[in-house]
């Protein structure tokens, strides 16, 4: 009888350890599917827009990061409003590698856009010819 007993306790803890395994593995899907974003580079500059709907009251955040995950910007989003739609305009940034990341409930990734700014200096040459003499 002892033997039954102890195998049915152990069995309930190993249950129990089961479903909050389960249930955490839940919320972090629910704090990524409920918040649906895009992250878009305007075209021909150094802007980007960030989309994000279905904010349900979530806790959201925009980060922008340089590449040693230096936090350059951070903004709170109101999850009141129910969506959420900037342009960062990144022009004043040096060169280098950066990360737009929007983050639900301070911790889960929802959608990330890495990308890289180079200044590409144009140069030309021109002949001028000296003026002949007749």
């Amino acid at each position: 009888m002892k033997n039954n007993s102890i195998k049915a306790i152990v069995m309930a803890a190993v249950m129990i350890c089961l479903s909050n395994i389960n249930v955490s593995a839940n919320n972090l899907d629910e704090a990524t599917a409920v918040v649906k974003t895009k992250i878009k580079q305007v075209e021909n500059s150094l802007s980007f827009n960030v989309w994000a709907e279905n904010l349900s009251g979530k806790k959201v955040m925009v980060i922008i990061t340089d590449k040693d995950n230096n936090e350059i910007h951070r903004e709170y989003v109101s999850g009141k409003a129910g969506k959420f739609a900037k342009t960062f305009d990144l022009s004043n940034l040096s060169d280098g590698k950066y990360a737009i990341e929007v983050v639900a409930d301070n911790s889960a990734i929802v959608e990330a856009k890495s990308f890289e700014i180079k200044t590409n200096f144009v140069s030309s040459r021109n002949i001028v010819a000296a003026g002949s003499k007749n």
